[in-house]
């Protein structure tokens, strides 16, 4: 792929640039979520196109530019075709006010631009790319776009450049994208449609038949003679010969027009010069919109480009008039990137790490299994200036450094004095991975300065955490990526077997990189105050996940065969009763021939209709439950089929054959509350309410000689909302430990405690956990089958009892609107763009997040606060216990039988004394053999 900079065009200063916009803007919209400045106002399609656009000038270095709108009113091609993009909804509310923004921001960029009525954006880059290379053969045209339909116009002399999936097209790269080469684009795409813009295409022809046809034919009118002549017959040609109508309606509204009238429209060579300027009113937008980072990488590019003498005159044109085609950029490197094959350079990278007492890091190994993977290398980072990679075990076959390799054993041994000393600090993206990897070669590595991952997640929890990403955002630098070094798909080598020359440049690439990253996001993390989450909260944690991965839970494999046995048998039970009242066989997974049992043979009031038919999802057999035993059959199947195929069969299957152990992983930069994750399996989503799904919990058990505890936090939600709303009746309940919800219960039902009935309990446990959720009246009344006046009426009660919590609920969707983000009692941060939305269930959903990410973040650092100190107390005790699970607000351990009384204390002491409140925490203990006994 070549990236067009001035060099790769055979005459810079003769070279058109056709800026598609609208192309990228939705893309943007859809890839850079939860965007927005300190108002609260969207702006990540702004900034997705502001970084294409910041692209394209400092890698093009333009100077001839026009950037192409869409017309506002409806295309000619409505005209010619009602249904013309007619299945095109309305934009998203929180993209509306982003069109004119980006308008503006090209403006002030001083990029020439051109709209014309009823005119589309590909029609007039079409004709201006004509246009260019009629007035001039030499000319040469870059259309910037990520439009397929575009690719039409690609030909010797014009090419199209996909910034946002870096991409060049010439006439070779379309025929390997599309099958077909450019002047046949518009002809495949009229026989496959496009449902997009609801181009209609040929009933039932898809790529691979439009493909073979325009390789017989040549084109669509070829084909379709031939078709009505029958010079070829079968099925293909007997559809296209009735559909002929139709197929050359479809090449119409595809075909673009290289002829549009640009009267009164800028159209000339003087007319799209450009010089880039960062004015101070670009400034005064870019600080509008919160994009510091832009304003500043924008005025290095200024400041390069007026070193360059970009803007003046034109670079002498080299003897070939081709466009370059190089498969990928050799950005500059921003820094050394060294080999290191010597014991003399490996003593001075370890002299670096002395005197700085910090360093990047990161292992390059054979697989993402930390048990099975073998270190390929590793590269370390000491300055902004260079970086060091050291191959191991690399075995591509004729490199010449292969055999010049430094022994694995020697430099680990060497490394393993710094990677476990706390008092050399390292800085990684994934150091948890890292550090497993590490373990298995008997390095238990110590000392995190900084995890650029994580640090990404403190600052934006709902953003992507990749280094590419993040290395593009605050650097402004795109690194080399994985793909790019190792390939993909089948064709893909393992890192050894790559070059080394390759690996040093990607691997001492992302050390160099964190190393960087690090000191651009400190300074953000330490404004925005979120120091305390990241270095005492996060950061901790990431070296106990990993020992915990690499401890893993014992699991018995033979109970789940035996689960599965009896789960399936009682599936085929539950089918031999619902077929009975079928009078034909009937497949239980498909939803059409269930709708026809439901309501045509067993005439049940239809509910709600979906495009293919009748529901029948679970909230319409809920309500079909109590009419007849088929839909609580359905349901019990359903439960029962989910249990057994996402938990039981595949459960045995993930256990490692060298440990015995299930070893999930634990993700902690995923959720946007602040809580873990895991995978491999999903131990957050083994069910627990129903008594099936408690049946796969027996299945986790103790190592041998050892007992499992189980430490779950009570009511810890409740516990800080009593604490951050400070309201007396809350705090007093706890404080007394009583029972909060009964005491809720005779709150607002105006009873005694000894005198409040089970159901009057449950609406207050209702009410108690469902507010801080913004549990509405209506959604109370559906939970406890109540009038929903009756709801409201029990939540006005509370309210006004509880006159504190209403306020603080009140208080911070308020607070949380006016910045932007809620925060934690520890002060982690959650953006909430949305609250500003203009789409009404947006904002509600919205507001409902404001009202509990403060609670459920907390509830989430505090169990995180937990996990350190008893993770800091079991090491200090040389105890024999571990940690196992983390699940929501429980903690599992693996205890030795003679070590338990001490382990129990040792738990309780450290999650009680997490955090100080104003109520007591409190943390319910339990022991067993089995994570059900739990």
């Amino acid at each position: 792929m070549a990236t067009p900079t001035a060099r790769g065009f055979s005459n810079p200063e003769e070279t058109l640039f056709l800026v598609d916009v609208s192309s990228f803007i939705f893309r943007a919209f859809y890839a850079i979520r939860s965007l927005s400045n300190r108002r609260g106002e969207p702006t990540n399609a702004v900034y997705g196109v502001a970084t294409m656009l910041k692209r394209l000038i400092d890698e093009a270095k333009p100077r001839h530019v026009v950037v192409v709108y869409d017309s506002k009113e409806p295309s000619v091609r409505k005209k010619v075709y009602e249904q013309y993009k007619a299945n095109r909804s309305a934009p998203p509310d929180d993209l509306v006010p982003q069109f004119a923004r980006i308008e503006t921001l090209i403006q002030l960029l001083g990029m020439p631009s051109i709209r014309k009525s009823a005119i589309e954006a590909d029609d007039l880059i079409a004709t201006l790319a004509d246009r260019w290379r009629r007035e001039s053969g030499e000319r040469q045209v870059v259309i910037v776009t990520g439009d397929k339909d575009l690719l039409q116009l690609v030909d010797s002399h014009v090419r199209v450049w996909d910034t946002m999936k870096e991409k060049i097209y010439g006439p070779d790269e379309v025929s390997e994208k599309m099958g077909v080469p450019p002047n046949q684009v518009r002809d495949y795409l009229a026989m496959v449609g496009d449902s997009s813009d609801n181009i209609p295409g040929v009933p039932s022809f898809g790529p691979k038949t439009a493909i073979d046809i325009l390789k017989q034919f040549g084109s669509l009118d070829a084909a379709i003679e031939g078709a009505k002549s029958k010079t070829w017959t079968g099925k293909k040609a007997d559809v296209l010969a009735a559909n002929e109508e139709l197929a050359r309606l479809s090449a119409q509204l595809v075909e673009l027009d290289r002829n549009v009238s640009l009267e009164g429209l800028p159209s000339g060579i003087e007319d799209f010069k450009y010089a880039f300027q960062v004015s101070d009113e670009l400034k005064e937008f870019l600080k509008e919109l919160d994009f510091h980072s832009l304003i500043e990488r924008w005025s290095q590019s200024k400041s390069q480009a007026t070193a360059a003498g970009h803007g003046t005159a034109p670079t002498p044109p080299p003897t070939s008039h081709e466009i370059e085609s190089i498969s990928r950029p050799q950005t500059p490197a921003p820094a050394a990137f060294r080999t290191v094959t010597d014991l003399e350079t490996f003593q001075k990278v370890l002299g670096g790490i002395e005197r700085t007492r910090e360093f990047g890091f990161d292992l390059e190994t054979t697989s993402l299994n930390a048990r099975d993977a073998v270190i390929v290398g590793l590269a370390v980072c000491v300055s902004d200036d260079e970086a060091f990679y050291i191959p191991l075990k690399h075995r591509a076959e004729g490199d010449p450094l292969v055999g010049d390799q430094l022994s694995s054993e020697k430099v680990l041994a060497d490394l393993k004095p710094f990677l476990e000393n706390p008092k050399y600090k390292k800085i990684g993206q994934n150091l948890k991975f890292d550090w497993s990897i590490l373990a298995q070669y008997g390095i238990q590595a110590d000392g995190i300065g900084a995890d650029t991952m994580v640090a990404s997640y403190v600052l934006e929890p709902s953003g992507r955490h990749n280094l590419e990403t993040l290395s593009l955002k605050y650097m402004d630098y795109k690194p080399m990526s994985f793909e790019e070094v190792c390939g993909k798909g089948k064709s893909a080598k393992t890192f050894d077997e790559i070059s080394i020359e390759a690996a040093t440049r990607y691997s001492a690439e992302d050390a160099w990189c964190t190393w960087k990253l690090w000191r651009t996001v400190k300074p953000e993390i330490e404004k925005l105050q979120l120091m305390t989450v990241f270095a005492q909260v996060d950061l901790p944690l990431v070296s106990i996940l990993a020992r915990m991965e690499c401890e893993g839970v014992c699991l018995d494999s033979q109970w789940l065969k035996e689960l599965s046995l009896k789960f399936q048998a009682e599936l085929d039970e539950i089918e031999k009763k619902v077929a009975s009242y079928s009078k034909k066989e009937i497949n239980l997974h498909s939803t059409r021939q269930l709708a026809e049992l439901l309501f045509e043979e067993l005439g049940l009031p239809t509910q709600s209709k979906t495009k293919t038919g009748f529901s029948t999802d679970v909230t319409v057999l809920e309500a079909l439950a109590p009419l007849h035993e088929v839909p609580r059959l359905l349901m019990e199947y359903r439960e029962i089929s989910k249990l057994k195929s996402t938990y039981v069969d595949p459960l045995p299957a993930l256990v490692d054959p060298k440990t015995g152990r299930i070893h999930a992983s634990f993700h902690q930069t995923v959720a946007a509350t602040g809580r873990l994750s895991s995978s491999d399996p999903n131990l957050q989503n083994i069910p627990i309410r129903s008594a099936r799904g408690q049946l796969i919990r027996k299945a986790f058990i103790p190592s041998e000689g050892h007992v499992l505890i189980s430490a779950d936090y009570s009511q810890i939600e409740l516990r800080i909302l009593a604490h951050m709303s400070g309201d007396p009746e809350l705090i007093q309940s706890f404080r007394k430990g009583e029972d909060v919800h009964r005491r809720t219960a005779a709150e607002i039902f105006a009873v005694a405690p000894d005198q409040v009935t089970d159901g009057q309990r449950s609406i207050a446990k209702a009410i108690n956990f469902g507010l801080m959720y913004g549990k509405t009246a209506f959604g109370l009344a559906q939970e406890l089958g109540i009038p929903r006046a009756e709801a409201k009426s029990i939540i006005d009660r509370y309210f006004q009892r509880y006159s504190a919590v209403k306020r603080l609920i009140d208080g911070q969707v308020q607070q949380a609107r006016e910045r932007g983000w809620t925060e934690t009692l520890l002060g982690r941060r959650r953006n909430l763009p949305e609250l500003n939305s203009r789409n009404a269930m947006v904002r509600a959903n919205a507001e409902r997040m404001a009202m509990n990410s403060p609670i459920q973040g907390t509830a989430a650092d505090l169990i995180k606060l937990a996990m350190i100190h008893l993770d800091d107390a079991i090491r200090e005790e040389k105890l024999g216990a571990r940690l196992t699970i983390q699940v929501h607000d429980e903690l599992v351990l693996d205890c030795p039988i003679g070590e338990l009384e001490k382990t129990i204390q040792v738990v309780r002491t450290a999650m009680e004394g997490a955090q100080k409140l104003d109520v007591p925490l409190v943390a319910n203990i339990a022991t067993g053999q089995n994570w059900m006994d739990l």
